[in-house]
């Protein structure tokens, strides 16, 4: 009996425990339902397609240099290389001497005949006075000339030696490959003197190809602009051309100014294509994927790809010959 009465009061302790601890949880709260988020509107940057002008160009430098520019070169013989008697960007006068050659022991040997000469003309003149016959006075005589021509033979080929300016000018070229000593063959050149009074602009690089002869050339010099016409191109440059110029346009300037010299540099534009009233927009805004090229505009507020056909295109513009209208808003990004 006692028994059951523990076991009844463990029971309703039991119970007791587990109804008093239901106050022990919070009570639940209600679920609120989330607020709803507005879509963020999107934007676009867009230009609208406008009409305008368009060139394509080419731009680049050119330098000043002599149209008539002179080859030095020993033309009687060949022989040792002494020296050079000018610098590079000298100015000189014609009949100014340029290099020399070697000469050896010329300049004795010339002293030496001038000395046979003289005792060549005792000699006649002895004769002479000493009654001597005809034959022995055109021995004498004779002995006279051998002397002359002997002298004159070295003189002149002492001067062979020594190369002059054809032209005056300055020295735009020199071979300084050559050291006293080398062997220089004759009409080997060894100089060039330009003529300063006559130049021409010359322009090379890459895209000298582009120009052809009879092209208008916008020529700049500092800030002014002067019209420039090509004369001459790579393409045409005849054989017997000065190397220098063979890989380069010769543009000639209208109204060059007096002070521009050999050596100046001016900035030149050659436009290639140029369309007027047409319909341009940024090149950057122009996809290309495999061939097509196409834009990205927006029309009622909804972007749509559009394919187009290009014109006239510079490194920052294209010409649009079908594919847009003018009004209409192309995406920039």
């Amino acid at each position: 009996m006692c028994k059951k009465i523990i076991i009844f009061m463990i029971t309703l302790c039991t119970i007791a425990t587990i109804l008093s601890g239901c106050y022990l949880f919070p009570q639940e709260e209600e679920v609120l339902a989330p607020p709803l988020i507005e879509p963020t509107e999107i934007t676009y940057d867009v230009i609208e397609v406008k009409k305008g002008d368009i060139e394509k160009r080419i731009t680049g430098t050119g330098t000043f240099v002599s149209t008539h520019q002179e080859p030095i070169f020993f033309k009687n013989r060949g022989g040792r290389f002494k020296k050079y008697h000018v610098k590079l960007g000298d100015e000189v006068e014609k009949g100014q001497i340029i290099a020399e050659l070697t000469t050896d022991n010329i300049e004795t040997d010339i002293k030496r005949q001038e000395i046979a000469l003289k005792k060549a003309r005792i000699n006649y003149q002895r004769t002479k006075n000493s009654g001597g016959d005809k034959y022995a006075l055109q021995m004498a005589n004779l002995d006279i000339e051998l002397a002359q021509i002997t002298l004159e033979d070295l003189k002149r080929e002492l001067e062979e030696a020594k190369l002059y300016a054809a032209i005056g000018g300055k020295v735009t070229y020199l071979n300084n490959n050559l050291s006293p000593g080398d062997y220089i063959n004759a009409y080997d050149s060894i100089a060039y003197i330009a003529d300063p009074t006559s130049i021409i602009l010359g322009h090379t690089g890459s895209n000298v190809s582009d120009f052809k002869v009879g092209m208008e050339v916008e020529v700049k010099i500092k800030d002014d602009l002067y019209k420039g016409e090509v004369v001459a191109t790579p393409a045409n440059a005849p054989k017997d051309a000065d190397e220098r110029l063979k890989d380069a346009v010769l543009i000639d300037v209208e109204d060059l100014p007096e002070e521009i010299g050999m050596g100046d540099q001016a900035s030149i534009a050659l436009i290639l294509e140029k369309r007027e009233n047409v319909l341009v927009i940024p090149k950057r805004v122009v996809h290309n994927y495999m061939g097509r090229r196409f834009v990205k505009i927006l029309e009622d507020d909804i972007r749509k790809e559009r394919d187009v056909e290009i014109g006239v295109e510079t490194p920052t513009e294209v010409e649009i010959l079908k594919g847009l209208e003018a009004g209409e808003k192309v995406i920039v990004q």
